[in-house]
């Protein structure tokens, strides 16, 4: 007997979105792409819609997101649902409006509903079956919130729909497998085609046959489509042709990801400018080609040259002619920046201190001149609070600091980004001593986690006591950060300066240097700061960046007991804490030390201790040998040899476990209680000044 084989049905297959639109600046399209990422995964999931994989992709003129194994249909899904409680969803007998809405809003007749009882309360369940559906289905109703929900840091309307995106959204191309999902975004609709290389092919459409195939026709069409793709393609064709004259483009990673970012493909073209501008200092030049006209700098044997690499989006057609158009952009630009060099030579960058009195600093408290005399202020106790003699060096990087604000270089919008570098550099040139004149170039280091930091300790200092002036100026002039917002980036100083301390290996005590700057700020111009505020404002900071750093989350909350706040000391422990943890002696050592403190009650105050009073072996002993180190300990922690405190603290285990074992801490006996509970709060006291162990959380298994 013969018989048709039966076809398969296929369960997963491939979907891929494409949104396209007018060029979008470079620096949305990363965190857009991102966010794009998480909320597709968010949908799938949330639509009970599996994928094997999921990848975004971006240029200048379209998102594309590419989901690779995805289920076709939902599985359908059988469930208990909770309602309300029954003598809510009833009144004598009958079904009241709360009843009628939970019936309705799940599908279910009241036949079917089912009582349960818990907590000595009876709630109404029913069972929901959920008939899944088919995956194209589900996508038509959600792509277009899809594409809504994403953010920019400005956005825009174009036509009498109010959809808004950064740019005008001008096609969508959406398949499954082969299949397009039919959806619309304002007046848009969806379709098989995308659009082909906007200059090399005139943007002409082009029809995709499936959701795989997509990534064959881009490429025919002209478009690199991975980000990743076009930054080797740029540095792969810049070797290319600046090998010819044994040349290497300058890194710039940053430059590199805006100059991909702009274009769909990759051309390349060499470009000179006058050697007569290479005095300039080549941050200078530098600046001036990559801040608006995003030209590499390029150099021969390590020694910078008069040559860029362009980048443009197109072919190579009349290559040399445009070389030679940006060239004359970017001798305008020298021809300034030379000006500007040579003027400011022509002052004492200390002359430029006075001007400082008309530059404000932050609206309500005054102006540069008067933050430069506040650092000097706090800067009079380096030696209490970094443990710096040579006051009067940092004391003169400060008054200079500010100084090359005021000069023609500083003062151009372009070049703004070279302050503090310039003001090193015109130092050197007027004969300053060179750690003043490093520490005044690099106090504006780092801009972010993970930047260059200063080299000198001068310039670690200066750069530390401008950015806590900062934060703590923002606070008391009431610009301190709330949830998303952060106009003046605060949250990024706090990570800077946490960043110092810890790169630098820190011994610094953060809540002393607040209480300093506090102090300079009411007595320079009577402002108060909150200063219980911007230390706890740190220590968010503080949780989050050792989370950052795979540190344990109980462990980091166990950080907060200390005194104070030194976070080079908090990383140490968390440090010795995570090492410890791998021990397997480390969940009993931790629950021992904890039942001191979790035995004790609420808002319990201790009396002297009364030896008198002890009744037996085990609490004579532990109480002895803490005495014998409760000074030790102490020491240790202060003086930062923390493995050694830790072990310490871990050699009580055994009395501490003997203790417990024999001794009834909540006895009958009124005096003996309260003597007991004593003695183990002065042990909790002195321990956990360490760590808070009891937020340790112990694995019991």
């Amino acid at each position: 007997m013969s018989g048709k084989k039966k076809k398969q049905v296929k369960k997963d297959g491939e979907f891929l979105l494409e949104t396209g639109f007018e060029e979008i600046p470079a620096e949305y399209l990363k965190p857009a792409a991102k966010q794009l990422d998480s909320d597709m995964r968010k949908l799938l999931d949330e639509n009970r819609l599996t994928y094997k994989e999921i990848s975004v992709y971006y240029t200048v003129r379209r998102f594309v997101v590419y989901a690779k194994g995805m289920a076709l249909k939902q599985p359908d899904l059988s469930y208990e649902k909770k309602g309300p409680r029954h003598d809510i969803a009833y009144k004598d007998g009958k079904l009241t409006d709360v009843g009628r809405n939970f019936l309705t809003k799940s599908g279910i007749k009241e036949k079917d509903i089912n009582i349960k009882e818990e907590k000595g309360h009876r709630f109404v369940y029913v069972n929901v079956f959920e008939k899944g559906r088919a995956a194209e289905a589900v996508l038509k109703e959600k792509l277009g919130p899809l594409i809504n929900s994403l953010k920019f840091p400005k956005s825009m309307t174009w036509d009498d729909s109010k959809v808004s995106f950064a740019r005008p959204v001008r096609w969508i191309m959406c398949l499954l497998n082969s299949k397009t999902v039919s959806f619309s975004f304002g007046k848009i609709k969806s379709s098989n085609r995308t659009k082909a290389h906007k200059y090399l092919l005139n943007e002409k459409p082009v029809a995709v046959k499936s959701a795989a195939a997509y990534f064959s026709t881009v490429k025919k069409n002209k478009i690199i489509i991975s980000q990743e793709d076009r930054k080797k393609e740029i540095l792969k064709k810049s070797a290319s042709l600046l090998s010819k004259k044994k040349l290497r483009i300058i890194n710039d990673d940053e430059l590199l990801e805006k100059v991909a970012s702009s274009v769909e493909a990759v051309s390349v073209m060499l470009g000179e400018f006058d050697k007569k501008y290479l005095f300039l200092p080549e941050e200078v030049i530098i600046t001036a080609m990559r801040e608006h006209q995003r030209y590499f700098g390029v150099s021969k044997s390590g020694k910078f040259t008069s040559y860029f690499i362009n980048v443009r989006d197109g072919g190579e057609k009349n290559n040399a002619f445009i070389a030679k158009q940006h060239a004359k952009v970017l001798f305008a630009r020298l021809d300034d920046a030379a000006f500007f060099y040579n003027e400011d030579l022509k002052t004492p960058l200390e002359n430029n201190i006075p001007k400082l009195k008309d530059s404000i600093f932050i609206t309500g408290l005054g102006s540069m001149f008067e933050k430069v005399e506040r650092m000097k202020m706090v800067a009079e106790k380096s030696g209490e609070l970094f443990n710096y003699r040579d006051t009067a060096v940092l004391k003169e990087a400060i008054h200079l600091s500010k100084a090359d604000l005021e000069t023609n270089m500083i003062s151009e919008k372009e070049f703004v980004f070279l302050r503090g570098f310039m003001g090193g550099v015109y130092l050197i040139k007027q004969g300053k001593d060179e750690k003043v004149c490093a520490a005044v170039s690099e106090h504006y280091y780092p801009g972010f986690t993970g930047d260059r930091l200063p080299s000198t300790t001068e310039g670690v200092l200066l750069s530390l006591l401008d950015k806590i002036d900062n934060v703590c100026g923002f606070f008391i002039a009431g610009y301190k950060p709330t949830g998303s917002k952060d106009p003046y980036a605060v949250r990024r100083q706090a990570l800077n300066i946490i960043y110092i301390v810890l790169e630098k290996k820190l011994d610094i005590d953060l809540f002393v240097l607040i209480n300093s700057v506090s102090s300079a700020y009411s007595g320079q111009m009577g402002k108060k700061l909150n200063v219980g505020e911007v230390v706890e404002f740190f220590r968010q900071r503080e949780k989050n960046y050792f989370k950052e750093m795979k540190i344990d989350y109980d462990i980091i909350n166990s950080l907060a007991a200390g005194e104070g706040l030194n976070i080079g000391d908090d990383y140490k422990k968390a440090e010795i804490l995570m090492r410890e943890r791998k021990s397997k002696d480390f969940n009993s050592i931790i629950f021992a030390v904890s039942r001191i403190s979790n035995i004790l009650p609420k808002g319990f105050r201790p009396e002297a201790v009364k030896k008198e009073l002890f009744e037996s072996h085990e609490e004579g002993m532990l109480y002895e040998k803490f005495l014998e180190n409760k000074g030790k300990i102490k020491s240790l922690i202060y003086s930062g040899r923390h493995k050694e405190c830790f072990d310490l603290i871990a050699s009580f285990k055994p009395e501490i476990d003997a203790y417990f074992d024999k001794v009834l801490v909540n006895t009958d006996d009124a005096e003996r209680k309260r003597n007991r509970l004593s003695m183990l709060d002065e042990m909790k006291n002195t321990f956990f000044k360490f760590v808070k162990f009891s937020d340790i959380v112990v694995d019991r298994k």
